[in-house]
């Protein structure tokens, strides 16, 4: 490496941030934007005539990006660099300053430091931001837009859904959504997010891993997409249903998918009206539709929807996810009606590894056998002791 080339030090979300615009996945957005631009943008909530929530600027805190940023000249070449490796290049166009507060207020809607994210903006963003052609070593988005595209063509897909899960945990109430969603479209897109930072107690593969085995396994598994989503901090805010939007239509969705709880709805009352984000993406070129929220009836013994059942709340089991994980957090396998007992038996064989030698001796002596000796996974214990909670002759 040439000692006289700047460098430029970003992280993964940087990297990976640069890269959706890059393949197109923030269209119209596909560059960094200049002074004007980003002006423009904050002022208007509009870029090239379609709506876009906040300039996308790339400002990379540090006193060496500072002074790197400060020095630099037109047509100079800086490399990027994350986590001590290259990872691209920038040819500088424009250097300027930006307001981190207004930025910060832009993406969250708050400069509060109790807000999650709200620090940790504050503690990456620069005051300096670079704009001008770039090149990124990060291909993901690319490959999965390609497998998108295949997809759709050879299913002749026209009717296309997605939705946006975290799976924090996978339970019965995404399974019906999916399952309804899966009725009215040809392709369902199912985006899960990956992010950069923590993923705290249950990582991305887990997640992942849950999904997979639902897809596999319990619907048309070639009309099923799962995609990673890269849930970077632009997503953290206020405009995540809008960027949600945006991201959709650009992997060819026609229809997004969402719950009558997402954080990004912002329902408000005006003028005897239930005004929400959704009436302001109205022109996006992609229908939202909200699904109403579902739950366990005792009465009904089956998961409902609270707009079909007869019965009072009292008698409805919320699916909390909050709740449900702190179950897993206390090594309780959850019931079967928040969760399929497969899935918790991932979760809780990922969350508890440790466990595995005791795990192995009492399944060997509580369990059946088939008689053909295999190699132990902590997931067997956790189906097999379901499967003994379930017998139900001396209950």
């Amino acid at each position: 490496m040439n000692s006289s080339i700047k460098k430029l030090y970003i992280d993964k979300e940087a990297v990976a941030t640069l890269a959706m615009a890059r393949d197109g996945l923030l269209y119209p957005v596909t560059k960094l934007m200049n002074e004007a631009e980003s002006k423009e943008v904050n002022d208007s909530g509009e870029y090239k005539g379609s709506m876009f929530p906040f300039s996308f600027v790339l400002a990379p805190a540090g006193k060496m990006n500072h002074k790197v940023l400060k020095g630099a000249k037109k047509g100079e070449e800086l490399l990027l660099i994350c986590d001590n490796e290259i990872c691209g290049h920038i040819i500088v166009d424009e250097i300027f300053e930006i307001n981190k507060d207004q930025r910060v207020q832009k993406i969250y809607g708050t400069n509060n430091p109790e807000h999650p994210g709200v620090q940790d903006t504050y503690r990456r963003l620069g005051s300096l931001a670079i704009s001008g052609e770039y090149t990124v070593n990060y291909d993901d988005i690319k490959i999965n837009m390609q497998k998108t595209q295949e997809t759709i063509k050879n299913l002749e897909a026209t009717k296309i859904s997605s939705m946006i899960l975290s799976g924090k945990p996978f339970h019965r109430v995404h399974e019906r959504l999916i399952r309804t969603a899966l009725v009215k479209c040809d392709l369902l897109i199912i985006f899960l997010q990956r992010p950069y930072g923590n993923d705290g107690e249950l990582n991305f593969q887990t997640r992942c891993k849950t999904l997979e085995y639902f897809c596999n396994n319990f619907v048309p598994k070639d009309r099923v997409l799962l995609l990673p989503l890269e849930n970077t901090y632009i997503f953290g805010g206020l405009n995540e249903l809008a960027l949600n939007t945006i991201v959709s239509k650009n992997y060819g969705a026609t229809k997004l998918i969402i719950g009558q709880n997402h954080a990004g709805l912002g329902a408000y009352w005006q003028d005897k009206k239930l005004i929400s984000k959704v009436d302001s993406l109205v022109n996006m070129g992609i229908k939202i539709e909200i699904m109403s929220e579902f739950v366990y009836c005792d009465k009904c013994t089956t998961l409902v929807s609270t707009n079909a059942c007869p019965h009072g709340s009292h008698h409805h089991v919320k699916y909390h996810n909050d709740s449900i994980m702190e179950l897993f957090r206390l090594g309780i396998v959850p019931p079967t009606i928040l969760m399929r007992k497969e899935v918790s038996s991932i979760i809780l064989s990922a969350m508890y590894p440790e466990r595995k030698a005791v795990l192995k001796k009492i399944h060997q002596n509580l369990s059946t056998s088939s008689g053909v000796i295999d190699e132990f996974e902590c997931e067997d214990f956790y189906d097999g002791l379901i499967n003994l909670y379930q017998t139900s002759s001396l209950s």
